[in-house]
């Protein structure tokens, strides 16, 4: 076996580890017994290379199992052993609170260095380095009735534990975290002030959720209609998202003639500059490496050949927090979406277009779907709504998302010069944003745009995947005998 395929077999191991114990309550001994048979492989026939691996990655499940086991016995047992009732403690904002349209959620660090979620009306308004005095009822995170949601482990896999309501909050001084994240921070509001002056709401709103990641900015009725027409993914700081913008980038950079290695080196640092301008949450980082893997592979012109890289990132992030894996949606999505854009557009590029469109359309439509199709079991489980006007939807909206995000990043720079140029320079991607809304609200407001999917558990989307990844492999077989066919004639 090669060292390529020995690091897939040990990854792919410890992956299968992390997901069996997330899902399955798999007990410690079991994780000594898998000890013990890898060690027993090993000895009794250590000079056999393929027993070796074989030991190995016995021993690699076990890590996985093992490692998943005590981060979900830490969390139960956290949630467990919590002080609760009447609290009076000094904190600190240790990242952007999360605002809609009528509350914002604030997590802040006592002194004890316990994490705690305050629910609090939007005014007034808080900021990360924030030092806060809070008085309120500590309560124990609850599920939503009726709802497979596990919001307790949700915020658990974040190391929240607690949180609490109608606080009463005082501000007892501010810019005292970390000078660096501040200053990313004020960029970052200081931009999406410019994006306000320069475009009015909703199609202000849904700008920045393109360039910053989120649709908290956008209403209630226009956060419905994207997921009514399946393209909520457009506003979501996912992998997805993030290579959008980087395919994006790197054609910029092919178009005036750029060498390969520029052309990378530009996308690369687009995608560290769009974390950043998000606010650079574990989310948006999360997807930001994802991105930048498909990147690389797109560098080295070897899409389908990238899988150890995906799978070192995931091993490497479910090891720090295995959580992740079941608890937390947008590590799924992201995820997911990059291993749709490796595996699947390379198919869907030699069955669509075949170079009868516009390059970046094609890409842009190409990944987009690619995406779509592996995120779809996840949407299905998480909002239990499928779009039936998704795939239109998304083929008419999705080609023009690249020239949106290029032009009204550009009238946001233009904003700082000064805010008259910044509009002209907005008057195109405001017409394009204009046209895009349009055509979600009037497809979302088809009474058959969507329908409701109850009870889409895990074991249908094991199936999903499984058979996914058999038709990918099918043809993948089918390409490579009729390229040897060719050879041989």
């Amino acid at each position: 076996m090669t060292k390529s395929k020995i690091f897939f077999v040990l990854s792919l191991s410890f992956l299968g580890g992390v997901f069996a114990a997330s899902f399955f309550l798999i007990e410690n001994y079991s994780v000594l017994i898998l000890f013990a048979s890898a060690l027993a492989l090993f000895v009794i026939n250590h000079q056999n290379k393929v027993i070796i691996v074989v030991s190995a990655a016995v021993l690699f499940l076990a890590l996985g199992i093992w490692r998943t086991n005590v981060s979900l016995d830490t969390a139960k047992n956290n949630l467990a052993n919590q002080k609760l009732g009447p609290a009076d403690f000094s904190a600190m904002v240790i990242q952007e609170p999360e605002i809609s349209e009528t509350y914002q959620k604030i997590v802040v660090r006592n002194g004890n260095g316990d994490k705690i979620l305050i629910n609090s009306d939007i005014y007034p308004s808080y900021n990360y380095g924030d030092e806060l005095k809070v008085k309120c009822i500590l309560q124990e995170p609850k599920n939503y009735e009726n709802s497979r949601f596990d919001y307790k482990m949700y915020l658990a896999k974040d190391g929240i534990h607690r949180i609490c309501n109608k606080a009463n909050v005082l501000i007892l001084g501010s810019n005292r975290g970390n000078a660096f994240y501040n200053f990313i921070l004020n960029i970052k509001n200081k931009f999406e002030e410019k994006l306000s002056q320069i475009f009015p709401d909703p199609e202000g709103a849904y700008l920045k959720g393109l360039l910053l990641g989120g649709s908290r900015r956008m209403t209630k009725d226009l956060s419905e209609a994207f997921q009514r027409t399946g393209t909520t993914h457009t506003v979501a700081v996912s992998g997805y998202n993030v290579t959008i913008v980087a395919a994006f980038l790197m054609w910029l950079g092919i178009y005036p003639g750029f060498w390969r290695q520029q052309v990378f080196s530009f996308a690369v640092v687009g995608i560290v500059l769009f974390v950043l301008m998000t606010g650079a949450p574990s989310s948006a980082v999360r997807a930001g490496i994802m991105g930048a893997l498909v990147i690389w592979a797109m560098k080295e012109g070897r899409l389908a050949n990238s899988t150890n890289a995906i799978l070192l990132a995931a091993g490497a992030m479910l090891a720090i927090n295995p959580l992740l894996l079941r608890y937390d949606a947008g590590f799924q999505l992201s995820f997911l979406a990059t291993l749709g854009i490796v595996y699947l557009s390379p198919l869907l590029e030699k069955i669509f277009w075949q170079g009868r469109a516009p390059k970046i359309i094609q890409e842009t439509v190409i990944l987009s779907i690619s995406a779509i199709i592996f995120v779809l079991p996840i949407i299905l489980n998480s909002f239990e709504k499928l779009s039936l006007v998704s795939p239109f939807a998304n083929f008419v909206i999705l080609p023009a998302i690249p020239a949106i995000m290029g032009t009204g990043f550009a009238a946001g720079i233009a904003g700082f010069i000064f805010v008259p140029l910044g509009k002209l320079v907005g008057f195109v991607p405001y017409l394009l944003l204009k046209i895009e809304i349009f055509v979600v609200q009037w497809m979302a407001n088809l009474s058959w745009a969507s329908v409701e999917v109850k009870n889409f558990g895990w074991e249908y989307i094991i199936v999903y995947y499984l058979f996914l990844f058999l038709a990918l492999h099918y043809f993948k077989r089918r390409d490579k005998k009729l390229s040897m066919q060719v050879d041989e004639k």
